[in-house]
């Protein structure tokens, strides 16, 4: 059945309800495997999104909801470490349909403050150990697992459980992993993604200014890199560095600046975020 594209597009067909004759339950055991698969259609279009509608409908009971959360984490590891191979795709959708449960459980609340707990954990450890970081994958479609894991922080922060360091925690996260030097640039709005995910940080409104400044200082000197930015020129890694940095911090800037509901620091996050960008320019703010 997993295979089977025909069944699972005749239930996206008829606006993703259970067809008859089985329940969401039966079907799970068939849907899961399928997140792995290399068939974009099989993974993202039909498994994913038949999945995500179906947690959000609210068709699993907390228990089957909680195997499945702890299944996803378990998954956040598989092949970790590994570079341009399949098993990418388990872990990055894997980390869409952790993010759905908790999404649910935001609206719904059903977690103990332990399982959030560690549901964050595996975030972290999988955030900052995912070497596999392509974007669109020719033949296979998306595998984007920083854009993913960036909606679980969201998800995460936006938690009733999360605390003041449990931000703080995350904020250094995408810090950190944006000013990692690296043989390419992110071209698939790694940055938007990320960016957003701040803004929800943000706007849970438990950051004060000095935590912000800090953290923005993270961005703009990051700790062990042995080079300044206006040094950055001298080899590949160090110019990628500095572009997903510098386009991170546009793309928050404008986040800021263009939503219809800003978060209550946004202004004086703004006027800080333009202290940094001009700090990073190499003149070409100074042109009349």
């Amino acid at each position: 059945m997993v295979e089977d594209k025909s069944f699972w597009l005749s239930i996206q067909n008829q606006d993703y309800d259970v067809p008859d004759g089985y329940s969401a339950t039966s079907l799970l055991s068939a849907l899961l495997p399928a997140l792995g698969s290399s068939d974009p259609e099989l993974r993202d279009t039909l498994s994913y999104s038949i999945l995500a509608r179906w947690i959000e409908r609210g068709l699993y009971t907390p228990a089957e909801l909680r195997s499945l959360a702890r299944r996803m984490e378990e998954q956040l590891t598989v092949g970790l470490g590994e570079y341009e191979t399949d098993t990418v795709f388990l872990r990055s959708f894997s980390v869409l349909i952790l993010a759905c449960v908790l999404e649910y459980d935001n609206e719904h609340p059903f977690l103990t403050e332990e399982e959030i707990r560690s549901c964050l954990e595996a975030a972290l450890l999988y955030f900052r150990a995912e070497q596999d970081r392509r974007g669109y994958v020719p033949g296979k479609g998306w595998a984007h697992a920083i854009a993913h894991a960036a909606d679980l922080l969201l998800t995460l922060a936006q938690n009733r459980y999360m605390q003041r360091a449990d931000l703080i925690r995350i904020l250094t996260a995408i810090a950190d992993l944006i000013t990692e030097p690296i043989p390419f640039v992110y071209l698939y709005r790694e940055d938007e993604r990320l960016a957003y995910a701040v803004m929800g940080i943000l706007r849970r409104d438990l950051l004060n200014g000095e935590d912000l400044k800090l953290w923005l200082r993270r961005l703009a000197q990051p700790p062990g890199l042995e080079f300044s930015w206006t040094q950055e020129y001298t080899s590949e890694e160090r110019v990628s560095a500095f572009h997903n940095t510098q386009t991170f911090l546009r793309s928050l800037y404008f986040q800021l600046t263009l939503v219809e509901r800003p978060p209550a620091i946004a202004q004086a996050l703004v006027y800080e975020l333009v202290q940094i960008l001009r700090e990073m320019d190499t003149g070409f703010y100074e042109l009349s």
